[in-house]
C-alpha cells in the first residue's frame, strides 16, 4: 500500500488537525525575526516559556540578546532552527492577528520581488 497513490489521495483528516495541516509557519504567530548583530533570521518562540504559554504579547521582533539571556544558547539555537515560514504548522500553531498578518504578506511579498 505504501507505493499505492490512490490510496495516498484518500487520506483521512481529523477537524481539529485539518487547520494545522493546512496551515504554513508564516500565518503562526509565534514566528518571529530574531535579530543578531549582523543578520535577522526567523525562529519559533512556541517552545519559550514566556511567550509559548504567552504570559507576555508576542512580538513582531526579538534580539538574540534577549533570548539569551532568557532560556541560554541552547534554547537561542533551537528557535532559529524551527524558523522556516515555508514549513507546514506544527501542534503549536495559533492564527497570527489579523493586523500582523497584512504586514507580514506585505514583507513576504517585497522579498519575493528581490
Amino acid at each position: 500500500m505504501r507505493d499505492n497513490r490512490l490510496w495516498e489521495g484518500h487520506r483521512i483528516i481529523l477537524p481539529e488537525v485539518r487547520e494545522k495541516a493546512i496551515k504554513h509557519c508564516r500565518d503562526c504567530r509565534f514566528l518571529v525575526r530574531v535579530r543578531g548583530r549582523e543578520e535577522v533570521r526567523w525562529g519559533c518562540v512556541a517552545g519559550l516559556p514566556r511567550y509559548g504559554t504567552l504570559e507576555r504579547a508576542v512580538p513582531e521582533e526579538l534580539h538574540a540578546a534577549e533570548v539569551l539571556k532568557e532560556v541560554g544558547k541552547e534554547a537561542l539555537a533551537e528557535v532559529l532552527s524551527r524558523g522556516d515560514p515555508e514549513a507546514r504548522a506544527c501542534g503549536l500553531f495559533l492564527p497570527r492577528c489579523r493586523k500582523k498578518a497584512l504586514v507580514a504578506s506585505k514583507i513576504n511579498s517585497m522579498h519575493s520581488a528581490r
